[in-house]
């Protein structure tokens, strides 16, 4: 068995139930180790992009023995249940499922990047993986987890208290 994190966020309606419903579909083929606090975050504004909903993010641990391909196109089977439409990059959405880490396993393809390539970037990721992994260490770049969130919050960024779920 192999430990992966997996992000979950979502701006558009029920998230925390869509949440429950992708943990309860995953925890059926790969056990929840555990889960992190869920985080409510502004949505990242980009050039030319309409204004969004704040979104939900958390991260969990779970345990695979599928290859990080078959494991990521699981991913977006559960994320096409819960209403995913891939329409509009960094558009609102129901459910996003992101393959943050599998057992540090590094890969450049166009199919599948890891660890995540935005991760160093995303307070709302970084903080619940130290939920879940406070001693993670970035398999790339040889960072720890603690030290990208100090940088991002030198940097002013903030993230509200997470609360249980």
């Amino acid at each position: 068995m192999y430990n992966v994190i997996i992000a979950l966020g979502g701006n558009m309606g029920d998230v925390r139930n869509s949440f429950d419903g992708a943990c309860a579909m995953l925890h059926q083929s790969f056990p929840i180790i555990k889960k992190s606090k869920l985080y409510q975050t502004a949505a990242l504004t980009h050039q030319g992009a309409a204004p969004q909903p704040d979104y939900l993010n958390a991260v969990i641990h779970v345990q695979s023995s599928i290859s990080p391909a078959d494991l990521l196109a699981e991913l977006h089977r559960i994320e096409a249940l819960f209403g995913r439409e891939r329409k509009e990059h960094w558009g609102s959405r129901t459910l996003d499922l992101d393959l943050i880490d599998y057992e540090g396993c590094i890969s450049n393809s166009y199919a599948l990047m890891l660890p995540h390539p935005a991760l160093n970037q995303r307070l709302f990721v970084l903080q619940p993986l130290h939920d879940v992994q406070p001693h993670w260490v970035h398999p790339s770049t040889g960072l720890h987890v603690q030290d990208m969130i100090d940088t991002l919050r030198q940097a002013g960024e903030t993230l509200h208290q997470g609360k249980d779920w």
